[in-house]
């Protein structure tokens, strides 16, 4: 594709001119709109938006255990895809276009992402207790391997990573969320939650840990040398009151990649990386009393981790007048996405969604929230 007229973000600076995303010769008219990156949302569950808003306010763990773990149990495939499609249009309409999930019934995941056009990272969670999607972690493991083919003890850990490294695919877990698991972890095994992966084998470049708000300097310096990514999710984090804050600035400069995803609907209570840029960029300069950690640029960068494709914002939102510094308003302020180009392809263009019927995705999905939760 190539962009015409456009006011772009190349990555440092504000840029006019020219761009070409992907390989046609067809020609976009990005006049009146900011072209950047667009988001790459990277932890996130995905079919939890049909939990959203349910059991608000509780703590972390009543949560789990009120609400949404017994609510799971009712998920059938049919729920999840429906799930899955209101969270592609709501990545889609807020200019998201790839994303890291962990949910259960991958196959309807998948098909929600084929029909939406968008591009997802999808894995298999693997937990001790038993699901409706399999009966405990062995069958969690067979089913993993039976995708990657097209196998929370040391042992499930350490299978389900040699499956990673079997197939060549990204090793993900969430890592010191709260306190009473980095508590809980060292009684048990006299390290740290990072100190205890890397003690097993699990890190590496390929191994990527979402919320990271309770990590230790030694642990900072072992997710540096082993070049692992790390995932900041403040919105959830904050909500659920994991107490902790990633320490960003000094994970940066360990070396360590760091990029931003808002976790599920559920938790969050919004897929939108707009909102999230805003909230870590607001949590880091709180908690550190300094105004010039986490700058606006960086939040963008993080956010657009990987990203191979463009959303296109309106220039002429409210939220973007004036245009002294166009990256602090999409962070602090946000903005309107007009246009999606995914894969030299618009799954948005002109405000409208083109890969699927958005009215029936909305009906569908309000249905399929009802039957779930009653």
């Amino acid at each position: 594709m190539i962009i015409r007229n456009a006011t772009y973000w190349d990555g440092g600076k504000i840029a006019r001119g020219g761009l070409r995303n992907g390989p046609s010769d067809e020609e976009f008219d990005a006049t009146g709109r900011l072209v950047i990156p667009a988001f790459n949302n990277a932890h996130t569950h995905l079919a939890m938006t049909l939990m959203r808003g349910a059991g608000d306010g509780l703590k972390l763990q009543d949560w789990l255990d009120q609400v949404i773990f017994p609510t799971e149990r009712g998920l059938t495939p049919d729920l999840v895809y429906k799930g899955a499609m209101l969270g592609c249009l709501e990545l889609i309409r807020t200019g998201t276009s790839a994303f890291t999930d962990m949910y259960y019934f991958v196959e309807a995941a998948a098909r929600a992402v084929d029909e939406a056009g968008i591009r997802g990272l999808l894995g298999t969670p693997i937990t001790m207790f038993g699901t409706p999607y399999y009966e405990d972690a062995e069958d969690a493991l067979r089913k993993a391997e039976r995708q990657l083919a097209g196998p929370r003890p040391p042992r499930v850990l350490v299978r389900a990573k040699a499956l990673a490294r079997k197939y060549g695919a990204r090793f993900t877990t969430h890592i010191s969320e709260t306190r009473k698991e980095c508590v809980d972890c060292h009684r048990q095994t006299g390290k740290w939650p990072v100190e205890y992966l890397d003690s097993i084998g699990l890190l590496d470049g390929h191994t990527v840990l979402s919320h990271g708000a309770w990590l230790t300097k030694m642990e900072v310096k072992i997710l540096g040398d082993r070049g692992c990514t790390v995932v900041h999710c403040p919105a959830s984090n904050m909500k659920l009151a994991s107490g902790g804050v990633m320490p960003l600035p000094e994970l940066l400069a360990a070396g360590v990649k760091v990029a931003l995803g808002t976790d599920g609907a559920s938790s969050n209570n919004s897929l939108d990386m707009m909102r999230e840029m805003k909230f870590g960029a607001l949590l880091q300069k709180s908690h550190r009393w300094d105004a010039t950690v986490a700058p606006a640029p960086a939040l963008l960068r993080m956010a657009t981790m990987g990203s191979r494709d463009l959303a296109f914002v309106d220039l002429d939102d409210v939220r973007m007048l004036p245009r002294h510094d166009l990256i602090a308003n999409l962070v602090y302020s946000g903005g309107a996405v007009t246009d999606l180009l995914v894969d030299d392809r618009f799954v948005l263009r002109d405000g409208v969604v083109t890969t699927f019927d958005e009215a029936k995705v909305k009906r569908e999905f309000c249905e399929a929230a009802a039957e779930l939760l009653g």
